[in-house]
């Protein structure tokens, strides 16, 4: 029987978003596939054991010690998404779900992974850096703005023309002193999950996301009930289907992702725009990744065995 560590919660702004998942995950793991180690990490970092409290350094090497097999770090964002908790589990030779700390930094960094996109032929909304001391951009507007590295659509906002732009910095630069501006693509929103199953890419069925409240697929859209529908599969042709799907293969490949990612691109007249690639991506009952999964015959303990059988 693998042992099996799952790690929640952390630091960053996705904290109850990243409980929301464990659940999902803890409430259907094949138990008599795998034993479960449940790590909790607080917002200052503190990992919870089994009623214990430890410092992050003996948090990880308690888990070390537990001899598990794999590590399932369903933390979304700064801490989890980022690279720096993948980083310390390959420092102490931890196997563990999902990309390396390298792929993960690069792919929270929305504007690094512009760049890779960009270098490998992917169409990308035109987008400009903008510090508090230089917000000059080369953008049309409408425009987006958005954190570089954020998960869950944190921090986003649209400016319909240059004066509310202006008039909305200290709000802007609020968190932040970087932020990514990007030319706001009108068309239809669809994201696609990717799975590993047996070394092999495969694509899930691609989901439609229709905003039914708000002009954006902000937080708020997300997480807020009625602030979006939720179509999967896609109701979309065949061609369309398999235009998404290879597409997010090819960002999948390119990025270096493992075990799962997803994809978020916007289509419009024929052509497809990434928005951005999230490496771990949600797991709660209402997420894109089991919807999707779900749609193509996997049950959630399936989905869960393939991502753990992915870690070798």
């Amino acid at each position: 029987m693998k042992k099996v560590a799952i790690l929640f919660g952390g630091p960053g702004s996705e904290h109850e978003v990243s409980i929301s998942s464990a659940k999902n995950i803890l409430e259907n793991i094949d138990r008599e596939l795998f034993d479960v180690l449940e790590v909790f990490i607080t917002k200052e970092c503190l990992y919870e054991i089994e009623g214990k409290s430890y410092s992050e350094k003996d948090g990880l090497e308690e888990i070390k010690k537990r001899k598990v097999d794999a590590v399932f770090p369903i933390i979304h964002g700064a801490y989890g998404e980022d690279g720096v908790l993948q980083k310390k589990l390959e420092e102490i030779n931890i196997p563990f779900i999902g990309s390396s700390s390298k792929v993960s930094s690069l792919s929270i960094d929305k504007n690094q992974t512009n760049l890779i996109l960009n270098t490998n032929g992917i169409l990308i909304p035109k987008s400009f850096v903008i510090t508090k001391n230089n917000i000059e951009h080369n953008c049309n507007y409408p425009i987006i703005v958005k954190p570089i590295d954020e998960g869950s659509s944190v921090g986003l906002s649209k400016f319909k023309n240059a004066i509310d732009f202006k008039s909305s910095l200290d709000k802007v630069f609020k968190k932040h002193d970087e932020m990514l501006a990007q030319e706001f693509i009108e068309g239809r929103e669809f994201t696609c999950g990717i799975i590993e199953k047996h070394k092999e890419v495969i694509p899930l069925v691609a989901t439609e996301v229709i905003l039914t409240k708000g002009e954006m697929f902000d937080y708020d859209a997300k997480y807020t009930l009625g602030g979006c529908e939720e179509v999967t599969p896609a109701k979309i042709d065949e061609e369309t289907m398999k235009r998404i799907q290879s597409l997010a293969v090819n960002c999948h490949n390119v990025m270096g992702c493992k075990s799962l990612s997803r994809t978020d691109m916007i289509l419009k007249e024929n052509n497809l725009y990434v928005l951005e690639i999230n490496t771990i991506p949600g797991m709660t009952k209402t997420s894109f990744i089991p919807a999707e999964a779900s749609a193509c015959g996997y049950s959630m303990k399936e989905l869960i065995t393939i991502l753990i059988e992915s870690v070798k």
